[in-house]
């Protein structure tokens, strides 16, 4: 093929979101015609580092690219013996593709030590670079200077700006190892792999016996109508793939998920009884409206019924409804899962099981979007609680 053709090589060890962004800028502002995403068997400066196997990283990079029309997966460097040296894949790429413009796709901090790099004088004369330079790193003058030592040949360095973003893959492999949340910065299917794999040390999910609750199963059966029985037991359901996807206890959220609404059809009268002895903070709002009874009347009835004492299990099962700032994970599982679950069919809940895909937070300040405009549109009053909520989750999203 004729047209232009960039190359982007790295560890990707695991490949993230900030390399998928760079490709795409890449593409873009470079007009590419085709961007090929190479994996390095062993990179020159990481020789000595423990990295996950060249198959795996291969598939996560086939995973986080596969909606990308013009990015195509190479394994050309994992079946070369020794080191990747980028003079040896840019050399192959141009044999292959004669008449193409073929570039070579590097950061700022690469361009620094261009000239340290295994025949870099011969990089330069089988491909132009395309530097991707943060906005906020070195001025575009700077590295243009910084170019003009290695070439004067017009357009032979074109730097690019993009806007940055703060993420590494040694930072993600920690966040990983200690089963902390990484979905801002993971493509979703990787990050189910990684977990199939179990790759980075990630700390494997203990399977629990969901029989050992059978007995909160009967109770809901037994006390609630038939159609939310169901929607318990759905909304408990959609809480552990949640919890799976983003690193949390699934034991918990399958119990939090099925008892959130274990006081939904209780007389009002004896909710409130429940309501008043709650010791968590309960406004005079909540107090004063039945439809809002439940949530709290919940957190107190299983701690006196079921003798549950788990903090986490207690908030998410009382702030279900109203939501509030600072939510933990599990809170804001139950949340969302409460909103997603398979017997939810409101116009939107499609759009609400694709947010999900984008994050938890994501999800979070959508759902309380909509939560928020639909009682702005029943004159409903607003919770203090669920102002806070959207006011934070609108801060980190911000961030």
């Amino acid at each position: 093929m004729s047209g232009a053709i960039g190359i982007f090589g790295g560890t990707f060890d695991p490949i993230h979101l900030g390399h998928r962004y760079l490709a795409e800028a890449a593409i873009a502002e470079a007009g590419l015609d085709k961007l090929i995403i190479m994996p390095a068997k062993i990179p020159p400066h990481k020789a000595d580092a423990k990295i996950v196997s060249g198959e795996q990283r291969l598939e996560m990079c086939r995973l986080a690219f596969s909606d990308l029309d013009k990015a195509e997966i190479s394994d050309h460097e994992l079946g070369q013996e020794g080191k990747s040296y980028s003079y040896n894949t840019v050399r192959w790429l141009k044999e292959s593709y004669p008449d193409s413009r073929i570039c070579f796709i590097m950061g700022s901090d690469q361009l620094e030590v261009f000239d340290t790099w295994y025949r870099w004088q011969d990089i330069l004369e089988l491909a132009d670079i395309i530097v991707l330079s943060r906005e906020d790193g070195l001025a575009a003058e700077v590295l243009e200077k910084k170019a003009a030592r290695f070439t004067d040949i017009p357009g032979k360095v074109t730097v690019i700006r993009v806007k940055p973003f703060e993420i590494s893959s040694t930072k993600i492999r920690k966040m990983l190892g200690n089963n902390e949340d990484c979905s801002c910065y993971l493509d979703k299917k990787v990050i189910e792999y990684i977990k199939e794999e179990g790759l980075y040390n990630i700390a494997p999910q203990q399977g629990f016996d969901k029989k050992k609750y059978s007995s909160y199963k009967s109770y809901i059966k037994e006390h609630l109508s038939k159609k939310r029985a169901q929607h318990s037991m759905n909304v408990a359901d959609a809480a552990v793939k949640l919890a799976r996807l983003y690193n949390g206890n699934e034991e918990k959220a399958y119990v939090a998920g099925l008892l959130h609404d274990v006081c939904k059809e209780m007389p009002p009268e004896i909710q409130l009884e429940y309501v008043m002895r709650s010791p968590l903070d309960v406004s005079e709002y909540e107090k004063k409206t039945t439809a809002l009874f439940h949530a709290v009347a919940g957190s107190v009835f299983i701690q006196e019924e079921f003798g549950i004492a788990d903090p986490e299990i207690i908030r998410a099962v009382r702030y279900h409804t109203v939501a509030c700032g600072d939510m933990d994970k599990l809170s804001q599982i139950i949340y969302i899962a409460d909103l997603i679950s398979d017997d939810r069919d409101y116009k939107d809940v499609k759009k609400m099981r694709k947010y999900v895909e984008q994050g938890l937070e994501k999800a979070m300040l959508e759902a309380l979007k909509f939560s928020l405009a639909d009682s702005v549109g029943k004159e409903n009053t607003i919770p203090l609680c669920t102002l806070e909520a959207y006011n934070y989750f609108l801060k980190v999203r911000t961030k």
